[in-house]
């Protein structure tokens, strides 16, 4: 699981972004982090192993330039400074478009290691190259016909600029390569193409919106949210679309490659006492409360586990009845540490 922001508005993007990841990056990320954004026909970023306070410290992201922008902090699972977030796409050094993403092969393991393999062969002999390429063979990430191996998320941004190149709009190009090469995800994608707002595609993992008077947030979880934040929604499941600075517009997938089990009143109640319980005997991260919660769910491809215990804790801590415990753990270099945040009930120690 990983953690992710945007910004589209009137105000710089770039601290604005960082605020919000420092307030979510603990219960998915902090391991490998990075920021992009648009500025003057200009797609900037940089990204390292590590968290935001390494991220701020070590890189001028604090100063990228442009109101519009995605941040990006991720778990640990192998490979170096370029297997952090976001991944550029473009090719023969063609600069068109930055791509995050949070999920995993999660339903689609079996159907989907053996497909990105063919995509990113595929897309090497059209010219397309990977940044984050290692030798070695890194878990069941894409294996490469060279003997290495690469992100899948570098391989879906390469896949969607591939699109883009063949004459696609963003939109169209990022749903499509959801469908082609789906997985358990969300995603944000800036594009040159359209420097005005943020591309997004989500089969069933979590992104909120919601508005201020100077532009838009979006973030996996709420919590995230400045105080300024309105109403807050989530955007449709097993859909693509776009996120400007005053409104969002949002259109089902074509061919979905999966039914998303329906997030409704009754299993949030479910969902809510089984996390009141849970957090009450002691702290926990959210991967252990998604866990917990997922028989709660009818039979489906897909759950939003994520998105209800995301859910749930808002409305712990909008009633003051949750707290955040924070810990520093081994990082994914050596010499560096993560955050972690757990869940516990507000009156336990």
């Amino acid at each position: 699981m990983c953690n992710i922001a945007g910004y589209v508005g009137t105000r710089r993007a770039a601290p604005i972004l960082i605020d919000m990841m420092l307030k979510e990056e603990g219960w998915g990320g902090g391991y490998y982090t990075g920021l992009a954004t648009i500025h003057e026909g200009k797609i900037y970023y940089a990204k390292l192993t590590g968290d935001v306070k390494d991220l701020v410290n070590k890189t001028d992201a604090m100063n990228l330039p442009g109101a519009i922008g995605i941040l990006h902090s991720r778990s640990k699972s192998g490979g170096g400074d370029e297997w952090a977030h976001p991944f550029i796409g473009g090719k023969n050094g063609q600069v068109i478009s930055a791509y995050v993403a949070n999920g995993s092969y999660g339903c689609f393991k079996e159907l989907n290691a053996e497909k990105a393999t063919g995509v990113a062969q595929r897309l090497m002999d059209e010219g397309y190259a990977f940044s984050s390429r290692v030798d070695e063979q890194i878990g069941s990430y894409p294996a490469l016909k060279d003997g290495g191996s690469a992100h899948v998320s570098d391989v879906m941004s390469q896949l969607i600029a591939s699109r883009i190149d063949g004459g696609q709009d963003p939109q169209s190009a990022m749903s499509d390569s959801f469908c082609e090469m789906p997985s358990e995800i969300v995603g944000l994608l800036l594009s040159l193409q359209e420097p005005e707002n943020i591309v997004f595609s989500r089969i069933n993992q979590p992104m909120m919106v919601a508005f201020a008077e100077h532009g838009a947030y979006m973030a996996t979880t709420s919590l995230a949210f400045p105080e300024d934040a309105g109403q807050v929604t989530l955007l449709p499941a097993c859909s693509g679309g776009r996120v400007y600075k005053d409104r969002f517009e949002a259109k089902p997938y074509d061919n979905p490659p999966c039914k998303v089990a329906a997030l409704d009143a009754g299993v949030v109640s479910e969902a809510w006492q089984i996390i009141e319980k849970e957090i009450s005997e002691g702290p926990k991260t959210v991967g252990e409360l998604c866990k917990a919660i997922k028989p709660v769910f009818e039979e489906a491809d897909c759950v939003p586990a994520a998105m209800t215990a995301y859910h749930v804790l808002q409305g712990m801590q909008d009633k003051g009845i949750l707290q955040t415990v924070t810990e520093r753990v081994e990082g994914s270099k050596e010499g560096i540490d993560a955050p972690l945040f757990k869940a516990l009930a507000a009156d336990k120690q």
